[in-house]
């Protein structure tokens, strides 16, 4: 294909409570406003950070930028906007001067970065039976018990010395009292239900898209498209430990799939799919020769990866194919990383392209 580079359009949007503010370029009279922009992508699990140079602006204009306002850059060549990344400003630098132009840079990110999510999030109640204790209060009977009466006469003496005196005589018998019965605290066992917090088990023959599914679904990992390049069963019980994205990580090495951002969703893809968009690239839409990078890293096999630089396709982005027809390069590649680039004037795509 040969890309026409005609017509440039460039948006920068922002929204907040107050509104929206726009940065529009098209290098015609009244919108003739070039702004620089880098936009990332990359075949890691990982949001990207964009950056959007911004010059000589109005303090009104300026004053408008705050962290976590939504905003997206696009770019086509016609009047179609294209979105190339969207996200939240996360990062507003101090204006830099040079004497003759203000410069202000604004980063925002990609998506939601899930690489914090807690292992707890994996936690699932259990209940079981177990003894549990109660105190409960208990009234003993009623009983009698025997205890001792004791009294006293003033008796006389009816003989010997002491004949006529008087004397005092004690005297006791046994009596039967009424005891009313205490009421009293007594621990008593009874079997009751305990609630757990343990791990989620897949069985034994669950697929691996049902256990990624499961993982992501107990987490709250949104994933918009999975794609697996393989989705065998599990020999044996899998326990869900640690971080979620670590374990999703995991399990995709065993279906030759990767996870990776597009456009700031969360997808699985197959790097060999060829279920994908497609773009020719000949050497009429190459800026310079493509040149080859020695990859040392376990990723796609050892492979290296193809360096192109042509004219700005909004399309490209993460896993899009492309059908290399150069004299210095040909065959089935695919997109493992790059950029979209902008200094206002030289709308550029930075391709890593691995083959297929």
């Amino acid at each position: 294909m040969t890309i026409i580079t005609k017509d440039p359009h460039a948006w920068f949007v922002t929204e907040s409570d107050d509104g929206v503010q726009t940065v529009y370029n098209n290098e015609t009279l009244g919108h003739d406003y070039p702004f620089g922009f880098q936009v990332n992508f990359s075949d890691t699990p990982s949001p990207q950070t964009n950056t959007v140079t911004l010059y000589n602006l109005a303090k009104e204009h300026k004053d408008f930028y705050h962290r976590k306002q939504h905003c997206y850059v696009a770019f086509n060549w016609g009047k179609e906007k294209k979105i190339l990344a969207e996200g939240f400003i996360s990062k507003i630098d101090m204006v830099q001067h040079d004497g003759v132009t203000d410069t202000q840079v604004i980063s925002f990110t990609e998506g939601t970065d899930y690489s914090n999510v807690k292992a707890r999030k994996l936690k699932i109640s259990k209940k079981k039976k177990v003894n549990k204790y109660k105190t409960v209060k208990v009234k003993e009977k009623d009983h009698y018990k025997n205890t001792w009466e004791h009294w006293t006469t003033v008796e006389t003496y009816k003989t010997g010395k002491k004949k006529g005196q008087k004397y005092v005589k004690h005297h006791r018998r046994s009596k039967a009292v009424l005891v009313k019965g205490k009421t009293k605290n007594k621990r008593v066992k009874y079997r009751g239900t305990k609630t757990e917090q343990v791990n989620k088990v897949f069985r034994k023959g669950t697929t691996y898209k049902k256990i990624i599914q499961g993982i992501a679904s107990q987490s709250g990992i949104k994933i918009s498209q999975i794609d697996l390049a393989k989705n065998p069963t599990i020999k044996r019980p899998f326990t869900a430990k640690g971080k979620p994205l670590t374990l999703i990580k995991g399990l995709l090495k065993k279906t030759g799939s990767k996870m990776t951002y597009v456009r700031g969703k969360l997808e699985i893809v197959n790097p060999k799919g060829m279920k994908r968009t497609w773009f020719v690239i000949d050497d009429k839409d190459l800026i310079q020769p493509p040149s080859y990078n020695e990859d040392n890293s376990d990723d796609d096999d050892g492979k290296g990866t193809w360096e192109i630089t042509i004219p700005l396709i909004p399309e490209i982005t993460t896993n899009v194919g492309i059908l290399m027809k150069s004299k210095y390069l040909k065959g089935k590649f695919y997109v493992k990383a790059g950029q979209h680039t902008s200094d206002g004037e030289n709308p550029q795509t930075q391709c890593s392209l691995v083959s297929m």
